[in-house]
């Protein structure tokens, strides 16, 4: 499955209005339809330059929403890195719902997806973008493996592969026959799997961007300026090659195109099921001292459902018997960190299962789990709970009395799937240029990290 995406940004740059023209048109002349990340403010400069034959063209492709200012300070990671969640999504919310109404009345769609301006994002934006019916980030820094999408806040968290862009500076003679080589072989270890290839449409003319809002300069309208443009022989030479190339494609019968908002319909979760008990059991056997996502009864239940089955169940023990069965809900990481010290001792039956009601209606009311919960005396984070209840909920499972006591204990806080490299090494500082030289992110990536609890694969359904 082929996506061709389009990262459409540069409003500073009348010229590139053509670039964005000569693609959509390109595209639907060889028999594909795009999927075109449109930022709010190139959507207000087509319609105030009068662009209607631009805007005609790019219509005719699946249009998604990449941010309302783009490289405008702040960006989302620096404004985010203030708020905590709530605010976070509320500031979401309210700086990116004009720039989703103006894309959408532009283009006469509501966006399909959503790509970040450079490496600048927090999980309150895929959280406020689902919330404005915009489910699936184009261009995520995690998949599971190369063509493998995972759900991440109940997103569809999909990611770019390979570039037109790294094709530029080839020469004329070598490009068309580099760029066949590479995709042949992106074909082959993506059989089976999603791929997707993308551009700047802008710089099919432009020979850089703009370096208006490098290193976090944030200079008044006035002074915005234009990308230079490159020479008209280049261009040419540059349609000629993109356009033999995108022929050759279209002949390929293994290529399947597809856009984004197909992609969302193919990999879209079900209704929330109900676990019956033997697959509540498996559940409860396969979770480990550091949570992960788990295939049960041929659904992937990613930590934060577990933990919602777990005190579900927990929280309408009685006399010893469980529910016949139990809800999956698509809850939330913590939106804040747990306790960093959890004294090793042991813990109550009562105490647990009080606990475990609590935790239960929390995320019943605030659709994510507890930071922290009550257990007796201690404050403990939702793994150090979910450690100490699943004791309690084999024993009930297998139809034996309940423990009195059990092992309350430190516990790594946080899922396995953060060993995953794509998101172990995940930072924020000298990844863009247009973030200030000394921006970390440490609140967003700290988002990032507890949000992990809802991460599981995606796979397409049949």
């Amino acid at each position: 499955m082929l996506v061709f995406s389009f990262d459409s940004e540069d409003y500073e740059t009348p010229a590139a209005d053509d670039a964005e023209r000569w693609w959509a048109e390109t595209m639907s002349r060889c028999g594909f339809r795009a999927s075109i990340q449109v930022v709010g403010e190139l959507a207000r400069a087509l319609r105030d330059r009068g662009r209607g034959d631009v805007i005609a063209a790019m219509a005719g492709h699946d249009i998604g929403f990449h941010s309302d200012m783009h490289s405008a300070h702040p960006t989302w990671a620096e404004y985010l890195d203030r708020c905590g969640w709530e605010d976070g999504v509320a500031e979401v919310l309210r700086r990116e719902a004009r720039g989703i109404w103006d894309v959408e009345q532009t283009f006469g769609q509501h966006p399909s997806s959503w790509c970040k301006p450079g490496n600048s994002w927090g999980p309150q934006v895929a959280y406020a973008m689902r919330t404005m019916g915009v489910p699936v980030f184009a261009d995520s820094p995690f998949e599971l493996a190369p063509g493998e999408p995972l759900w991440y806040v109940n997103s569809l968290f999909l990611t770019y592969h390979i570039a037109f862009d790294r094709y530029f500076s080839v020469p004329h003679g070598e490009r068309l026959k580099r760029m066949r080589e590479d995709f042949l072989a992106l074909c082959d270890r993506h059989r089976e799997k999603y791929l997707t290839m993308y551009t700047h449409p802008c710089r099919l003319f432009t020979g850089d961007f703009t370096d208006t809002f490098r290193y976090g300069r944030n200079p008044p309208r006035s002074q915005w300026g234009p990308a230079p443009i490159r020479p008209p022989e280049e261009i040419a030479e540059l349609q000629r090659d993109f356009e033999e190339f995108l022929r050759f494609v279209s002949g390929l019968p293994e290529v399947e195109p597809i856009t984004h908002r197909e992609l969302y319909e193919l990999y879209r979760q079900p209704p929330s099921p109900w676990l019956g008990r033997d697959e509540l059991a498996a559940l409860a056997e396969g979770i480990g001292e550091r949570p992960d996502y788990l295939l049960v009864g041929g659904e992937y239940i990613s930590p934060a459902e577990a933990f919602g089955l777990v005190v579900w169940a927990l929280a309408r023990l009685e006399g010893g018997s469980l529910p016949e069965a139990v809800p999956v809900r698509r809850l939330l990481g913590p939106k804040e960190s747990p306790p960093s010290e959890v004294p090793v001792g042991r813990a109550t039956l009562e105490a647990v299962l009080a606990a475990c009601r609590e935790a239960d209606r929390r995320c019943t009311e605030e659709g994510a789990l507890p930071s922290e919960v009550r257990v007796g005396t201690e404050a403990v984070g939702p793994n150090a709970l979910l450690q100490a209840a699943l004791p309690i909920l084999r024993r009930a499972l297998q139809g034996e009395p309940p423990p009195r006591e059990v092992p309350l204990r430190p516990v790594p806080e946080l899922p396995a799937v953060l060993e995953h490299p794509s998101f172990k090494n995940y930072r924020f500082q000298g990844t863009w240029s247009i973030f200030p030289e000394d921006f970390e992110g440490k609140r967003v990536l700290e988002a990032v990290r507890l949000q992990s609890w809802t991460a599981k694969p995606a796979v397409v359904r049949k």
